[in-house]
C-alpha cells in the first residue's frame, strides 16, 4: 500500500515503512470468533502482545517492559514482532489458529481497517485513556484514533510529525519571518533560491511518492481543502484544493532540479545546499550526527498556516482486540495503562528519539524525557515537536469520522500524481478536476 514512511531515521540509506499494508476487510470479518488470550492451569492469564517494532534493540526493551508487568500481575505476556506489511497475512493466520493478539501497537491505517470491522474494543481504549488522563493527551492525537460512532479505536501512544526545518542564522541574516504561513514560506523560498550557487530555496516532495502527499497535506488542510466531505463524497476539485495545489506549484519553483523526495530534503539540508526543508522528526538524529553547531542552528516550525493551522504526522496506538476473553482484556487494559506510566513510557520513547515522540503533554516537557543524548541536544525544540500533535491531520478523516477508502486513492498515488503534475507546471484547476474523477472511480473499485 502506498502509505506513510518514516523517512530517514538513524540511517539515511533506507526507507522504513511506518504504516501497514492494506488489511482486507473481508479477511478480517471472520476474525470475530477467534480467541485472544486465555487462562493457564497455574491461574495466570495469557496475553498476546504484537508490536510493529521489529528491530532487535527495540524488541529487547519491550520484552523487559513486558517482563516487569508480568512480575506484578497474574498474567503472562508473550510478544510477537510483526512488520506492518505482514499484518494482513499474520491476522489471517492468527484468526485460523485462534491466536489473535490481545493488545497490539501499530499505525492508523491498520487501526482504521480493523476498527471498522468491529475487531477493536473502543470500550477498553476509552477506559485506558481515562486511566491515563484524557486531558494529558494532545487533542490532535486523540482525534485521529476516534471511531465514527463514538469512542476511540485505539489509545494514542506515540508518533512522529512533519514540519519545516530551517537554519536560524540564515533567517537572522535575511530578516525572514518564521516559515509557518504561506506568505512567509514563499518569501523565504524566493529569497534563498540561488541555483547558480548550488543553493535552493526550499525542498518539498514533488515526485509521485507518499512523501509528496505527506508534504502537501498540511498545505491543503490549512486552506480547508479535503479529499472527502463529511458524507464521503470526493471534493478534491473544490476551490480550496485548487488554491492549495496552485500555491504548492508556485513553491516548487524554488526546489532543486528534478523530482524531489525525502532523500533530496535530507541530503540538501545536511550538506547546507538548502536551509529550508519539509521533513519528519526522524531528521533529528541525523542532524545530531553532524554536530552540535548544526543542531543549535536548526529550528522547527511545527505547522503550516493559511486559513488555519495544520500539521501532518503518524500516530501509533495501542489496539485491543474484541476477540480476546473478558479476562484477557482486563489484563490487556492494565498492560496498556502500565506502558503509558511515566517511567515505562519514557523507556519506550527512548527506543527511537525523534521518531517516537510523546502524545502526553506533561511528558513532552519533562526533564526525564529530555535526558537522552539526541533529545538533550535539541533543548526546547523537543516540546515544539510534540506540540505539533495538537494540529495533526490527515486526509482520511473528516470531523472525527474516518474514511478507509482513502487507501484506494493512495494505492494509486492519485494525490501524489496531482502534486507531481502541478509542480511540473500544469494548471491546478485542470489537475484537480481530472484527479478528482480518477478518485471517484477508484473508490468504486
Amino acid at each position: 500500500m502506498a502509505d506513510d514512511y518514516k523517512h530517514g531515521g538513524k540511517s539515511r540509506r533506507r526507507i522504513l515503512q511506518s504504516l501497514g499494508g492494506a488489511v482486507g476487510t473481508a479477511s478480517l470479518a471472520g476474525c470475530m470468533g477467534s480467541l485472544s488470550g486465555g487462562g493457564d492451569s497455574d491461574g495466570t492469564t495469557e496475553l498476546r502482545f504484537w508490536t510493529s517494532n521489529v528491530e532487535n534493540d527495540r524488541k529487547k526493551v519491550i520484552k523487559d517492559l513486558l517482563k516487569s508487568f508480568d512480575s506484578n500481575s497474574k498474567s503472562k505476556v508473550t510478544m510477537n514482532a510483526v512488520k506492518e506489511d505482514d499484518l494482513p497475512t499474520r491476522i489471517s493466520s492468527a484468526r485460523a489458529s485462534g491466536t489473535l493478539p490481545t493488545v497490539a501497537d501499530f499505525g492508523l491505517s491498520p487501526m482504521q481497517k480493523l476498527g471498522s470491522s468491529d475487531l477493536l474494543s473502543t470500550k477498553v481504549a476509552d477506559e485506558v485513556i481515562a486511566n491515563v488522563g484524557k486531558d494529558r493527551f494532545y487533542q490532535g492525537a486523540l482525534d485521529l484514533t476516534k471511531a465514527p460512532d463514538g469512542g476511540h479505536y485505539a489509545v494514542p501512544m506515540y508518533g512522529w510529525v512533519e514540519g519545516m526545518w530551517y537554519r536560524k542564522s540564515v533567517w537572522e541574516e535575511n530578516g525572514l519571518k518564521e516559515p509557518t504561513t504561506w506568505d512567509a514560506l514563499l518569501n523565504a523560498a524566493k529569497t534563498l533560491h540561488k541555483p547558480d550557487d548550488n543553493q535552493y530555496g526550499i525542498v518539498i516532495g514533488t515526485k509521485k511518492t507518499a512523501f509528496a502527499r505527506q508534504c502537501f497535506t498540511p498545505f491543503a488542510r490549512s486552506n480547508d481543502a479535503r479529499v472527502f466531505d463529511k458524507n464521503g463524497k470526493i471534493v478534491f476539485d473544490s476551490k480550496e484544493m485548487v488554491e492549495a495545489l496552485d500555491f504548492y506549484g508556485k513553491l516548487a519553483q524554488y526546489t532543486p532540479p528534478g523530482k524531489d523526495t525525502w532523500k533530496t530534503a535530507n541530503n540538501t539540508y545536511l550538506n547546507e545546499q538548502s536551509h529550508l526543508i519539509e521533513y519528519s522528526t526522524f531528521i533529528m538524529g541525523d542532524v545530531v550526527e553532524k554536530g552540535t553547531k548544526m543542531v543549535k542552528d536548526t529550528n522547527f516550525a511545527p505547522y503550516v498556516e493559511n486559513k488555519r493551522k495544520s500539521s501532518f504526522g503518524q500516530i501509533v496506538g495501542l489496539n485491543h482486540f474484541t476477540a480476546a476473553s473478558d479476562e484477557a482484556l482486563k489484563y490487556g487494559k492494565e498492560l496498556s495503562s502500565f506502558l503509558m506510566e511515566k517511567d515505562q513510557y519514557i523507556k519506550w520513547l527512548h527506543m527511537a528519539p525523534g521518531g517516537m515522540n510523546p502524545v502526553l503533554k506533561d511528558v513532552a516537557s519533562s526533564k526525564a524525557f529530555k535526558q537522552n543524548e539526541t533529545l538533550s541536544a535539541w533543548g526546547s525544540t523537543v516540546e515544539d515537536v510534540s506540540a505539533a500533535f495538537e494540529n495533526i491531520e490527515r486526509f482520511g478523516y473528516v470531523d472525527g469520522k474516518s474514511f478507509p477508502k482513502l487507501g484506494n486513492i493512495t494505492n494509486k498515488y492519485l494525490i501524489a500524481e496531482a502534486i507531481s503534475r502541478v509542480t511540473d507546471g500544469e494548471d491546478a484547476k485542470t489537475v484537480a478536476t481530472e484527479q478528482a474523477e480518477k478518485m471517484r472511480q477508484a473508490i468504486k473499485e
